[in-house]
């Protein structure tokens, strides 16, 4: 799958499940926020600060919100905690401060719109304690026992230090993401701190900072293969080397590290320092002192330990799954190694240009070319992302696994048919005399629609078999027509 070199930044190409997203700052976030908050104020009549608490406590459905409130205007504010009640006047009385008890002037101390009062200092105590927390402070209550009482924006900000307006800002930012969370995803790169606008057909999102993720797990991209495929060969990679350890490694008698012995080795062995412990590879007796270093030894067979069913059993299910594991491996390294190949040719292209193309139809020859090079690292990345679907159906289920292998081999082919035409081309000194553009242009649109209907597939599951045999004949039949 597309793993460590896709996660960080890089040119990536941009095709149809490859494009970069839109990514929103903190700041873009908060004039969304304004206009949605503006737009719930005007319909619902009441001031700004009390539209942000209803959407908050709604999760920004606005739709919701208006048909409840329309419907029970004062049950919902009773439970967001507006209240009805305007703030007790005091005038110039001493008040004395419900959370310290000092006597403080009323000008000194602030009420959220109930009759308990507190002084300045013990708010900014309490809010920078809210604001501290794990995502309370977007609903915040009066500190008065039992008091349902809302304290709004406006109040939380103006008691919040510099770095607690901040925090404030960034968990109305969060609490808007994940609210939106079909929407928008958070870019996992550490440090980066966008959201990202999620599409309808998105798979792999890639930030603006250039990090590429799966949007449904967050993990490495692996399109087209699903998330459960995904996670499963992660598994399995663990497995398959835990497998080659049991098959081509043992333990040193004397430390337990594991040591391995090259086919057709010597089989005595010498642990590295600082153990040191010199034995028989074949039954794991010490070695004699006396024995010349670098002799060969062979293992005297009477004094090894037979192998028990268990173990036999056990070597047995290891080979067989390492096998298996390592054909999807190879499969999956080969398309790396070829997209990294066609991006390579890609960045060339983008960046040197080639000194046949001068005039208007030699440009157009190059933007062919280019468009070829964008689809087979397209097509690449996807056949290589799709060895975990692959890996996984070979176990789940037979008639879909071998189809799967036929439809994927004859996308390598097709890719490979396009890469070596594009690396003809660009190697030409005046292709237009020796070279049809359509021949170009017509390959790359049928290497689109065959990874296109390789993607497909593997989204379907792969599904009846006798039924995308016949409608994939039918397109390999259009496809040959239009490459004739």
């Amino acid at each position: 799958m597309d793993m460590p070199d896709e996660r960080g930044g890089g040119d990536p190409v941009v095709a149809k499940k490859r494009k970069i997203h839109v990514a929103l700052t903190e700041q873009e976030i908060h004039q969304r926020i304004g206009h949605e908050v503006a737009a719930t104020a005007e319909v619902l009549c009441v001031p700004a600060d009390e539209a942000l608490a209803l959407l908050v406590h709604y999760r920004w459905d606005a739709l919701r919100l208006h048909e409840e409130w329309f419907a029970d205007q004062d049950r919902i504010r009773a439970a967001v905690g507006l209240g009805d009640a305007a703030v007790p006047a005091v005038g110039d009385d001493v008040v004395a401060c419900g959370i310290c008890a000092e006597a403080k002037p009323a000008a000194e101390t602030f009420s959220a719109g109930c009759e308990h009062r507190y002084c300045h200092d013990c708010w900014r105590g309490y809010v920078a304690a809210a604001l501290g927390g794990a995502g309370c402070c977007l609903a915040l209550r009066c500190p008065g026992p039992s008091c349902p009482r809302a304290v709004l924006r406006a109040a939380a900000e103006g008691f919040a230090t510099g770095a607690g307006r901040d925090a404030y800002a960034r968990a109305l930012a969060r609490a808007y993401v994940d609210a939106r969370h079909r929407r928008f995803k958070q870019c996992t790169a550490p440090g980066c701190g966008l959201s990202i606008e999620v599409g309808e057909d998105d798979a792999d999102l890639v930030c603006r900072c250039g990090h590429a993720f799966c949007w449904r797990c967050g993990g490495a991209p692996h399109w087209p293969a699903g998330c459960a495929a995904a996670a499963r060969w992660a598994r399995d990679a663990d497995d398959a080397t835990a497998a080659w350890l049991l098959l081509h490694t043992k333990p040193c008698p004397r430390c337990r590290r594991l040591i391995e012995r090259f086919d057709g080795g010597c089989d005595d062995m010498v642990c590295a320092p600082p153990c040191g412990h010199r034995f028989c590879w074949g039954c794991l007796a010490p070695t004699p002192a006396t024995t010349p270093a670098n002799e060969w030894l062979t293992c005297k067979h009477e004094q090894r330990l037979p192998e028990t069913e268990a173990e036999k059993k056990e070597k047995s299910r290891a080979r067989m799954a390492l096998d298996r594991f390592m054909h999807y491996q190879e499969l999956w390294l080969d398309n790396i190694r070829e997209r990294r190949h066609a991006e390579a040719e890609l960045r060339k292209l983008r960046g040197e240009r080639l000194p046949w193309a001068r005039g208007e139809e030699e440009r157009e020859t190059l933007g062919m070319v280019e468009a070829a090079w964008e689809q087979v690292a397209e097509g690449r990345r996807v056949l290589g992302n799709a060895c975990a679907h692959g890996k996984r159906l070979q176990e789940a289920d037979t008639a879909r696994w071998e189809l799967f292998e036929f439809q994927h081999r004859e996308t390598d082919v097709m890719l490979q048919r396009l890469q070596d035409l594009a690396e003809k081309v660009a190697a030409l000194r005046r292709p237009s005399e020796v070279f049809r553009e359509d021949d170009l242009a017509e390959l790359t649109r049928a290497a689109r629609r065959g990874v296109e209907n390789f993607t497909k597939a593997v989204e379907d599951g792969m599904p009846e078999v006798g039924a995308t045999a016949s409608s994939s004949s039918k397109s390999s039949g259009t496809q040959e027509r239009g490459d004739q």
